[in-house]
């Protein structure tokens, strides 16, 4: 299977082709440009290095998100649009599922984005038969709540991954014996995504696959506080 996966949900970007396992391009990129401008010319670029046209793409998987709005948008506009014109199955990968493959075989893994003022976009995932499984619901959460939350577990079995200094600070707070990976040393690869959904179940309605925000934007609040309702046919992103 030939798997075209990109992220653009964090700082860095990331765009992979893998064939069975086997990567066959790899491109990243963290200069200052949008990723509106880099995102197609590194898939075209990726594609070229891997002499492959994007109709021998079997997949198309994206991190959908939690993470950037306006990077999580990009990304999951462009895999929906390849996916419906040239008619491939499209995967969604949790943007913090994506950091956990950077962590242990043997720990109980909680990825993390800073979403500021000491709160988290965070979750918690076990590597189970070489299958990351998520035991704790990916949301955005205050730091005290989310350390609270994992009291109930073995201090020496967490590893907290892609911590920034701030968050590195509250969690030593709290656990000092904790495994923690920085944020310079777990960014996010479009390789280990292609790798999380060459098993995944492919959405079902591509019209109707949005980002994963986890929390509303303040355009959001503006358009429910305007009386709009999301009532199941039409959404605040739908209708942006």
């Amino acid at each position: 299977m030939k798997i075209l996966a990109f992220d653009t949900s964090n700082k860095p970007l990331s765009v992979a082709v893998v064939e069975d396992g086997k990567v066959l391009a790899h491109v990243e990129s963290s200069e200052n440009k949008t990723h509106s401008v880099t995102l197609l010319p590194d898939i075209q670029d990726s594609l070229a290095d891997a002499s492959l046209s994007v109709n021998d793409i079997d997949r198309i998987a994206v991190a959908d998100g939690p993470g950037s709005y306006t990077g999580v948008r990009i990304a999951v506009t462009v895999a929906k649009t390849l996916a419906f014109t040239l008619d491939k199955p499209l995967v969604g990968i949790s943007s913090l599922k994506l950091l956990a493959a950077d962590g242990g075989d043997d720990r109980f893994l909680v990825p993390l984005m800073d979403a500021r003022n000491d709160n988290a976009y965070a979750g918690v995932y076990s590597n189970e038969h070489e299958r990351l499984v998520n035991v704790v619901e990916d949301q955005h959460i205050t730091m005290t709540k989310l350390l609270e939350l994992l009291q109930d577990y073995d201090e020496d079995q967490l590893e907290f991954i892609n911590a920034t200094q701030k968050l590195t600070d509250l969690i030593r707070e709290k656990y000092p014996h904790a495994k923690i990976i920085s944020d310079e040393d777990s960014l996010p690869d479009a390789t280990k995504l292609a790798k999380l959904a060459e098993h995944a179940e492919p959405v079902k309605d591509i019209d109707s696959f949005v980002p994963t925000y986890l929390r509303l934007t303040q355009a959001e609040h503006d358009w429910y506080a305007k009386g709009h309702k999301d009532d199941g046919n039409i959404s605040y992103v739908e209708e942006v």
